[in-house]
């Protein structure tokens, strides 16, 4: 029973106490500037650049496509409608509009002219 009694007041005399504490201490500053580094890098990574949405109503498809590229913005084709006034293939609305600040990698979605309305059908505005 002495024996037992020595090592519970050695491991609680005030230098071992202290090295637990120093050593609790050192561990949970540690982890502190772990997560603080990982939620600072996770931030930096979402965060990334952001750009204006170039207007690109009127544009063919394709140039609309090839200006989204230059602006690292993605496309997305909406809807596609008949339009009197817009030939095929022509862009004749975006959403987010034009000016609007996003982050690279989103997607605009584009509306699409498909030509004029066959005979016997009314065109969508």
């Amino acid at each position: 029973m002495s024996r037992v009694k020595i090592r519970w007041t050695r491991l609680l005399s005030k230098s071992s106490f202290r090295n637990i504490i120093i050593s609790l201490l050192t561990i949970a500053l540690l982890a502190f500037v772990f997560l603080f580094g990982a939620g600072a890098i996770t931030y930096l990574a979402v965060r990334g650049r952001t750009v204006a949405v170039p207007n690109v109503v009127g544009k063919s498809r394709e140039a609309a496509r090839e200006v989204f590229d230059e602006a690292g913005l993605r496309m997305d084709v909406k809807s596609e409608a008949y339009n009197e006034k817009t030939p095929a293939g022509v862009v004749t609305d975006q959403t987010p509009s034009a000016g609007t600040i996003v982050k690279t990698g989103q997607i605009v979605r584009v509306g699409l002219s498909r030509g004029a309305a066959p005979a016997g059908q009314n065109a969508q505005k």
